[in-house]
């Protein structure tokens, strides 16, 4: 990690799914997140004994971190009293319910509450009231717009009491890229963020009180790898609007299949204003376009806005790009040159790969060196996600978790991975 910034939710999410495929389960990530809060609990009070302590859930992961911090507060020998606000049956997650499964088994060290409505609220009330501590993890990073019943009395009943108050990643009800709160939102005393503070946070003091920062076991490659989140969020940014593509160089049918499953069609023929252009290695072509294209994308290296240029490590050299570095080094060394870049710049190396611009970067090792199917699978999806308002960074990004399953299994098993992932 070169820092502590701030994290969208989105790539937030992205971060969670790419640890998951370097092999660190999302039920370990959820472990440790309950742990800290459990810790941080623990701190704030000088220890638990005894201590009555409520934590709030939702039906959502942050609720599975709820439930897994309540169960390390009761293994300190906290009274501990777990309501669930929603229907049990709708708990989203495998991570989520088996951490709710556990939390049902405690039958003497747990007390659990089920709150489907305002009736259920008020049977609870004076458990909240009497409480010296509690956790809301209510909602997490997916929280928009106004809150229903009884969500939303259970946020106004937490806020008017005077226990400590100890918010799961965010306070619920906070917008965490904006720190705005649309309507209710708890009014933390101390915020347990994971991994990396969410980029709302620091504009949201007054909800999130004292804001500790708290390391849950997400590896350092989870944010630089070309992996599966990135291709999800790629996904979820397109636009319904479809722009046309332009080949000035042909692909496989193969590639077509990919452009067409993600509602593109490319075209044969001249670029006009507004065209996503494929010009592969006949750069100076995009001379006689005059700027008209909303993107362009070149095997070799040029320069100017809206470009993504697809390099080697030898052309990389020449520009001063180290490929061999260790992951210290990266960190100053390609973050300053990708600010430096006009252009986005994708470079196809022996053992990894590695993608440049808008000041950010990422690495590619799965599958590589990339093979000709995984060149153009990687052209292609690229070209597609550009043409349904993906910005060329994450484009290029998710193409390249894509182009690796390509050189290692082929077309189809790159076809099987984006249909999974649009389906899921």
């Amino acid at each position: 990690m070169s820092g502590w910034g701030g994290i969208s939710s989105s790539e937030m999410a992205a971060i969670d799914e790419n640890a998951e495929w370097l092999g660190v389960p999302r039920i370990l990530l959820m472990e440790n997140a309950g742990a800290c809060v459990a810790r941080v609990v623990y701190q704030w009070l000088g220890g638990v004994a005894g201590a009555k302590i409520t934590v709030v859930c939702g039906t959502g992961n942050n609720g599975g971190d709820g439930f897994a911090a309540a169960r390390h507060l009761a293994g300190l020998g906290a009274d501990v009293t777990v309501i669930l606000i929603g229907d049990p049956d709708r708990i989203r997650t495998l991570e989520a319910r088996t951490n709710f499964e556990a939390v049902k088994t405690m039958r003497e060290s747990i007390k659990l509450f089920i709150v489907r409505d305002m009736e259920d609220l008020e049977r609870v009330r004076h458990v909240i009231e009497g409480s010296e501590v509690v956790v809301d993890a209510i909602f997490g990073t997916g929280v928009r717009g106004r809150i229903a019943e009884p969500w939303r009395s259970a946020i106004q009943l937490i806020n008017s009491l005077r226990a400590l108050k100890v918010a799961v990643d965010i306070p619920s009800g906070l917008n965490p890229d904006t720190g705005e709160a649309e309507d209710v939102c708890v009014n933390a005393d101390v915020t347990v963020t994971f991994h990396r503070p969410k980029l709302g946070l620091p504009a949201a003091a007054d909800h999130c009180g004292e804001l500790i920062i708290a390391p849950i076991g997400i590896p350092p490659e989870a944010e630089i790898v070309m992996g599966p989140g990135n291709l999800r969020q790629a996904l979820r940014m397109m636009r319904d609007h479809v722009g046309e593509i332009v080949l000035l160089e042909p692909l496989p049918d193969e590639a077509i299949k990919l452009i067409s499953m993600l509602g593109a069609e490319p075209k044969i023929g001249e670029s006009r204003e507004g065209y996503v252009v494929y010009a592969g290695r006949k750069i100076d072509l995009l001379k006689d376009l005059k700027g008209g294209y909303s993107w362009a994308m070149v095997l070799g290296m040029t320069s100017g806005p809206r470009l993504i240029s697809i390099i080697g490590e030898k052309e990389a050299s020449r520009l001063g790009i180290n490929m061999n570095m260790e992951l210290r080094g990266r960190y100053e060394a390609y973050s300053r040159r990708a600010s430096e870049l006009e252009n986005i710049v994708y470079i196809m190396g022996r053992s990894l790969d590695l993608l440049l611009g808008d000041s950010k970067w990422r690495l590619g090792w799965a599958g590589r060196p990339l093979n000709d199917q995984g060149l153009n699978t990687l052209i292609a999806t690229t070209l597609a996600l550009l043409a349904r308002g993906v910005n060329g960074f994450d484009a290029a990004s998710a193409a390249g978790y894509l182009a690796g399953i390509a050189t290692g299994s082929g077309y189809d098993a790159a076809i099987s991975e984006l249909r999974r992932i649009m389906e899921d």
